[in-house]
């Protein structure tokens, strides 16, 4: 018997036990732990759940994951050296697990049986078990250990034949209900061998692959980043966006493409910064304004530092790294900028259209404020282009799902690369290809989708078209990446960042959008309430005296709470139900509190003793931040308000204001003034004034020239009556 020392637990290889089917039975449910995840299937990169929903098979007892594979083919003459672990996920103990190799004897030979049997539960797949195996003593619940298999070439169970072949682990031990033949664990993967002499492929297959940079950016009240732990360990090594970044560095120039939202870009950057609090920008006294008279509403700005963010300051420095890294890749690979924060264009399509216009020149702004070329493409993450959409695209570029075309071309034998629906042109993502490998290991994971796409490379060799595989939303390749690129060098085989721009286009008259969908896209009073904040956020902006991007980061949180990933079906899988409403509603309330501590205060009625006179406003500003405002009279006929052009207040203080009536009539004049921005938009209105102007010039003419008159003839009387006693 031939030992092998696998981490401490002795293996050895008996007499070869034949095939076994894995097929499971009643004590598999007992076994197996519930399931803890939850799917997102609203936004899987496949239509297959929204027409033939598949019942997934009960979990195993024993998960196998396969974490290192040494020969991505077949090899001549070489072993097959797999290792990965071996996971108890039930509630049982088990021990005496055999942990074998085991392959298949008959190859997929087209890309149409392919993807049949990449969809193929463990339930249907039959794998025939190598002499090769070793043995971990006992797992308790939740333990797990590693193992390590050398296969030899002569012990694989692969003949010569061309083709793509399945090879996997499987995992048999005992537990409480005892012990038998079938598999208690298995992983898989395809193993594809190249022919040779004239079996051997004369051409080479292309594949665009398109690496996501997704993710869910929403905000708490006071403007930071909401789940920021999960943000840490995504940007950690061995977190998803870490990981992604270290596949796309494994590729060569334009090797592949980045479809990037760049609202996950702004969201790195405020955890870099220590995911500081929603702030109007930094105080700063300006000359000669120490002095202002105090405000007496004016209160401390929540605005200002407290502990937190004190000890947020420092920032996060594997998003910083990231970052770089990000930025060091975008020279190199060809970015796909998706509208700002994912937005559900489908849903804006239908109920917002100017959400979208903005979405995208967000979008445009901040990759050009980054110094990144970026083309503009709308690529749902479920796949799905609903009319509106298409209708709404514009110049951008459109990917749908495979699983969106009609069903004689979703599930024939060649899946087209693009589709023009009238004149306008529909890239496709294979869905089956960007899933990536079989089940049970996730598909994106770098070993899996790496045998997946030799195996479609092999399979498509020579026929001269491009496949586009636009990799799930949420996709983590894992932390073993590396070499992946280099492994799918193949002369078979080649990969690209450029979207495909020429093929056999399909003409359809339409792409499936179930009503489902229509049913799942934010609503219309989600895109008003996100609307409202970006007005009040644009509102503020315009109010203050020194440009502090307010009005950004109220448009970006708005668009952030409209995203595919803040639909509510989608928040509720998460067990978030609700958040995109609460971050929308906290901000709004952020916003509102700081218009309202801006005030203006004028008399109710004013009384000119003339035809011209003045009266007083006082303009209080209760913000840490100066503003800068103007104002503008709406007045009834025969009424003239001179002000000044502009009114600037600093901070926490207070100022009073001289404005000028002037009347060509007299009587009752209603005023309103109008508080604007120093451009002259609206900001807000006052109340109704009144003002009274009373013409007295000629009363008091009239006054005078009787008294003088009167005077005048007192005097006259007064001489008489002293030239008559007095006559000489």
């Amino acid at each position: 018997m031939h030992l092998q020392k696998i981490g401490g637990v002795h293996a050895g290889a008996p007499a070869a036990l034949g095939d076994a089917i894995e097929q499971r039975h009643g004590r598999q449910a007992r076994q197996a732990a519930p399931a803890s995840r939850t799917v997102e299937g609203d936004l899987r990169n496949t239509a297959a759940t929204e027409t033939t929903p598949t019942p997934e098979p009960a979990p195993l007892p024993l998960a196998v994951t396969m974490d290192g594979l040494s020969s991505a083919t077949v090899p001549k003459h070489g072993p097959v050296i797999v290792r990965g672990r071996v996971v108890n996920d039930s509630y049982d103990t088990w021990s005496d697990i055999n942990v074998y190799a085991c392959s298949s004897g008959t190859p997929i030979t087209t890309s149409h049986d392919l993807r049949h049997a990449a969809e193929a539960t463990t339930d249907d797949v039959v794998c025939g078990r190598t002499s090769v195996f070793t043995t971990i003593d006992e797992l308790t619940p939740g333990g797990s250990k590693s193992y390590r298999l050398k296969v030899p070439r002569e012990q694989l169970g692969i003949g010569d034949r061309p083709g793509v072949y399945w090879f996997g682990v499987q995992a048999l031990g005992t537990s409480t209900d005892g012990r038998d033949a079938v598999a208690d664990g298995t992983i898989r993967t395809f193993l594809p061998q190249v022919g040779t002499g004239a079996e051997r492929p004369t051409g080479r297959s292309a594949f665009t692959v398109v690496l996501p940079i997704r993710g869910r950016t929403l905000h708490d009240a006071d403007g930071r980043l909401a789940a920021a732990e999960g943000w840490q360990r995504s940007l950690a090594p061995g977190g998803r966006l870490s990981n992604l970044l270290a596949l796309a560095e494994d590729a060569p120039a334009d090797g592949a493409a980045l479809l990037v939202d760049p609202a996950v870009l702004a969201a790195v950057q405020q955890m870099a910064a220590g995911n500081p609090a929603r702030t109007l920008g930094t105080p700063v006294p300006e000359k000669g304004e120490e002095s202002a008279s105090p405000s007496p509403s004016a209160s401390p700005d929540a605005d200002s530092d407290t502990d937190s963010d004190k000890k947020a300051a420092a920032g996060d420095a594997d998003a910083t790294a990231w970052l770089k890294r990000f930025t060091d890749l975008t020279s190199r690979l060809p970015v796909l900028a998706l509208p700002y924060g994912d937005l559900d264009v489908a849903g804006a399509a239908r109920h917002d259209s100017k959400e979208l216009q903005r979405a995208r020149t967000e979008s445009d702004r901040f990759f050009a404020g980054l110094g990144i070329h970026a083309s503009p493409v709308i690529a749902p993450p479920n796949g799905f282009l609903s009319p509106e959409t298409r209708a709404a695209a514009g110049g951008a570029t459109l990917i749908a799902s495979s699983g969106a075309l009609p069903a004689e071309l979703a599930e024939g034998v060649d899946i087209p690369s693009s589709v023009t629906i009238g004149s306008q042109r529909v890239l496709v993502s294979e869905a089956g290809v960007a899933t990536g490998g079989p089940a049970p290991t996730s598909g994106t994971q770098a070993l899996a989708l790496r045998q997946r796409l030799l195996a479609e490379g092999l399979l498509r060799s020579g026929d001269g078209s491009t496949t586009l595989v636009v990799l799930p939303w949420d996709s983590d390749p894992g932390p073993s990446a590396r070499s992946f690129f280099e492994q799918l060098d193949r002369p078979f085989l080649r990969t690209t960042g450029s979207l495909p721009t020429t093929g056999d286009d399909v003409a359809v008259p339409d792409l499936v959008y179930p009503s489902s969908q229509i049913a799942r896209e934010v609503t219309r009073s989600q895109f008003d309430a996100a609307d409202h904040l970006a007005e009040l956020g644009d509102t503020l902006d315009r109010l203050l005296a020194e440009d502090d991007g307010v009005a950004d980061t109220a448009t970006r949180e708005a668009l952030s709470a409209t995203s595919y990933l803040s639909r509510d079906a989608v928040l509720a899988n998460a067990g978030l139900k609700g958040a995109a409403t609460s971050s929308v509603a906290g901000a709004t309330a952020w916003y509102a509190d700081r218009l309202g501590r801006v005030d203006v205060a004028v008399p109710r009625f004013v009384i000119l003793g003339s035809t011209e006179g003045p009266f007083a406003m006082t303009v209080t500003n209760g913000l840490e931040r100066p503003i800068r405002l103007g104002v503008r009279a709406s007045t009834s006929g025969g009424l003239d308000i001179r002000a000044p052009k502009t009114i600037k207040v600093p901070p926490s203080s207070s100022r009073t204001v001289n404005l000028e009536a002037h009347t060509t009539e007299p009587g009752v004049h209603s005023l309103v003034l109008v508080v604007t921005d120093a451009d002259g938009h609206p900001v807000r209105k006052s109340e109704d004034i009144s003002i009274r102007s009373r013409d007295v010039g000629w009363v008091i003419w009239l006054i005078m020239g009787t008294g003088g008159a009167l005077l005048l003839a007192a005097i006259a009387v007064r001489w008489r009556k002293r030239l008559r006693k007095d006559p000489a």
